[in-house]
């Protein structure tokens, strides 16, 4: 399965430039990663989705229930072909601050495949 990779940030480096995580920083970030199909997608406030999904395999942390929910902010506000899809087989990277998009990879769909973390810097935002 493809990896998306985070994108660039707003957040400006040491030398004055903008630049976002790199892919080491963005798994090291990330409170979960989890392969599996998504079962449910809905509204979960404003800004937010709680996406439910079917877990094949837990990456971080090594274990998990069979089926995971995790309220995430919502990728259409940026970008509506971003929009997570009820059956979509995904990789899912879950960033640790909670208004940042997670990051999803799937070959299956034809949405784009990188996800740009918003407002995120190179360091880790709780």
């Amino acid at each position: 399965m493809a990896m998306a990779t985070s994108g660039g940030s707003s957040a400006p480096s040491a030398d004055g430039t903008t630049r976002g995580q790199t892919f080491p920083e963005l798994l090291a970030c990330s409170k979960t990663i989890v392969e599996g199909t998504l079962k449910d997608v809905r509204s979960a406030g404003k800004s937010h989705v709680r996406v439910t999904m079917s877990v094949d395999q837990w990456l971080k942390p090594r274990t998990g229930l069979d089926t995971a929910t995790s309220d995430l902010a919502d990728p259409t506000e940026r970008d509506p072909e971003e929009a997570y899809g009820q059956g979509d087989r995904v990789l899912m990277v879950i960033p640790s601050n909670a208004d940042q998009i997670a990051t999803a990879a799937s070959p299956s769909r034809g949405r784009k495949s990188q996800r740009r973390e918003t407002g995120s810097s190179a360091r880790c935002q709780a």
